[in-house]
């Protein structure tokens, strides 16, 4: 085994990468006074750091960069929602991966429907939780985003979309 100081930042991505991770579509709708041509009412973006906090109360956690449109979007929001991601949904992840300004097509591409606050819900995923704004952590170059679940959407998909080693897989055992 190799040793590498804390901060080596090479070593640190290399074996984060190595991490296997679902991968979900955090959306939300945007406050009224924050929808504009650079900010749509609808938005969502590709994430695979999410967790679960807490059962009792069920609590869930995304984390997004400082300095992108996530971290943006999500602050400009009272709700999110976390689309658990299907084997087959590569496509959905890869767009919304994009920048901000291409993912506005993204309504009309796939299929999707309001959960009770309004915000979007991935349909074909294996589920989803919607959340209520708890609180925003700030931790180092991202933000965690913290949320009290108001609803649970169990879908029909079960083979888990992931990412390992910078690419999309899905389990080995899967169908």
């Amino acid at each position: 085994m190799k040793h590498f100081s804390g901060n080596d930042t090479a070593a640190y991505k290399a074996l984060a990468g190595h991490w296997c991770s679902t991968v979900t579509v955090v959306t939300v709708k945007r406050k009224a006074e924050f929808v504009g041509s650079e900010a749509p009412e609808f938005d969502g973006y590709t994430a695979t750091a999410f967790f679960t906090v807490s059962i009792d109360p069920p609590i869930i956690v995304v984390s997004a960069t400082n300095k992108g449109s996530a971290y943006a979007m999500l602050s400009q929001a009272d709700h999110f929602v976390v689309n658990l991601l299907d084997a087959s949904q590569e496509e959905i992840a890869g767009a919304f991966a994009r920048p901000s300004s291409e993912r506005v097509a993204n309504w009309e591409k796939f299929a999707w429907q309001f959960d009770a606050s309004g915000a979007p819900l991935i349909l074909g995923s294996m589920g989803a939780f919607s959340a209520s704004m708890r609180q925003l952590v700030p931790a180092g170059d991202h933000t965690l985003v913290l949320g009290d679940v108001t609803e649970i959407h169990r879908g029909e998909a079960s083979v888990p979309l992931m990412y390992f080693n910078r690419a999309y897989t899905k389990p080995a055992n899967a169908e």
